[in-house]
């Protein structure tokens, strides 16, 4: 998996990330921690799958994260 950054904060309670051409791969990364909220960038997606393949991922892997794209 490629390195990516983002911010947690309280233990995961928020996870943020902004950088550019998330792909699939770091999004199932950052579901699996299960954060409560998870909040991204809408341009941060590396392609179209990506947004389409989003709410799947969180809802196989963490259904009650409260997710937002900016």
């Amino acid at each position: 998996m490629r390195n990516y950054s983002y911010f947690d904060v309280e233990d995961g309670y928020l996870i943020a990330c902004f950088d550019k051409n998330i792909d699939e791969e770091v999004i199932t990364a950052i579901a699996k921690q299960k954060p409560y909220y998870f909040v991204m960038r809408d341009s941060s997606m590396a392609t179209d799958s990506v947004a389409t393949n989003f709410e799947q991922i969180f809802a196989a892997y963490s259904p009650d994260t409260v997710r937002k794209v900016l």
